[in-house]
């Protein structure tokens, strides 16, 4: 019930920031696109924008483990020094440049498919 309230509670603050985050922006109002989440977070004088992409790869990667199925091994294992969010938020921008193709995703997909790649578990 914990893990239930807990995902709610995320899901929730992140609709929140999102609606803060991308009212800022002149983006299509639905537009939940890699795209646009690299647009969002590339540049680093926008602080709320920033804070938004910190936000949503946490509440992305807090999903996938929320839903991953008992005595199921994970694809995605962060190392103890696995860098700041900075660090692998430079790291996915990067990854988005030589992955264009997976720009008209959704971006969720997008970073889950980026953490299974450079984070894959051994």
């Amino acid at each position: 019930m914990k893990t239930l309230q807990a995902s709610l509670f995320l899901a929730i603050s992140i609709l929140c920031v999102h609606e803060s985050a991308f009212s800022q922006k002149d983006f299509y109002t639905n537009d939940a696109s890699t795209t646009a989440l690299v647009e969002l977070c590339k540049n680093p004088d926008d602080q709320d924008g920033r804070n938004f992409c910190f936000g949503f790869g946490e509440g992305v990667y807090q999903t996938y483990l929320a839903q991953q199925k008992p005595g199921v091994k994970p694809a995605i294992c962060f190392p103890a020094q696995s860098g700041t969010r900075e660090e692998i938020l430079q790291k996915f921008l990067s990854w988005n440049k030589a992955n264009p193709q997976f720009n008209a995703e959704r971006a969720a997909k997008t970073l889950t498919r980026f953490f299974t790649a450079n984070y894959p578990c051994k």
